[in-house]
C-alpha cells in the first residue's frame, strides 16, 4: 500500500510524493509543514509556506527544504529541541537541539549545537529549494533527534552570525514546523 504525502502551501502547490513502506520505514524520515506567524515580517495569521524533510542517510541525515514567500535575504535556520510551534513567537519549540551541551555556531571552536544549520539564502523571493547533507545527525534511537517530545524546524528573521551564543543573533522566529514521522 502506498502512502501519499501532500503538503498544501501558499503561493505554490508541492508535488505529491509517494513513499512505499517497504522502500522507506517510517522511522527514517520526518517531515514538517512550515507555517508563518510573526507579525514583524509576515501577517499575524499563520499560513502554510513550505515543507522540510529530514531523512536518515548513512552516517547523517539529508535536509530537504521548499519554502515560498520569503523576501530576498539571508535567514538563520535551526533544528529546535521541542516539537511544538505555538505562534506567533514559537518559543514553545525550545532551544536549539544541543544534546552535547556545546556552544552555538558553525564557526565556534567550542561548538556547535547539533541543531545549528547554515544560513538560508533567498534570492528571488518566490520559491526557495535546498538539499543539504547533515553529517553526524542521528534521527532516531539513543541520542537521536526524535525523542518523546519531537523536534521543530525554525527559520529566523535575520542571518545567523555562526558564533554568538545562544542563537547567533538570528532574531525572531518567523517560520516553524513540527517534525513528524512520514
Amino acid at each position: 500500500m502506498r502512502n501519499i504525502i501532500a503538503m498544501g502551501m501558499i503561493m505554490f502547490v508541492s508535488a505529491c510524493s509517494a513513499v512505499s513502506a517497504a522502500d522507506k520505514p517510517a522511522s527514517t524520515a520526518f517531515s514538517a509543514v512550515l507555517i508563518q506567524g510573526n507579525a514583524k515580517v509576515f501577517t499575524a495569521e499563520e499560513a502554510k509556506v513550505g515543507t522540510v524533510t529530514l531523512t536518515q542517510s548513512g552516517t547523517g541525515a539529508v535536509l530537504t527544504l521548499k519554502v515560498a514567500g520569503l523576501p530576498a535575504g539571508t535567514y538563520g535556520m535551526h533544528i529546535h529541541e521541542t516539537g511544538k510551534c505555538e505562534g506567533p513567537a514559537y518559543k514553545s519549540a525550545g532551544a536549539h537541539w544541543n544534546p552535547g551541551a556545546k556552544q552555538h555556531g558553525l564557526q565556534n571552536p567550542a561548538g556547535t549545537h547539533n541543531g545549528d544549520l547554515a544560513n538560508l539564502v533567498v534570492t528571488n523571493g518566490k520559491v526557495t529549494r535546498l538539499r543539504r547533507q547533515l553529517a553526524g545527525l542521528k534521527l532516531t534511537g539513543d541520542g537521536g533527534l526524535m525523542d518523546a517530545d519531537g523536534a521543530a524546524f525554525i527559520i529566523h528573521a535575520l542571518p545567523d552570525d555562526n558564533k554568538t551564543d545562544p542563537s547567533g543573533n538570528s532574531g525572531d522566529r518567523i517560520i516553524c514546523g513540527v517534525l513528524r514521522a512520514i
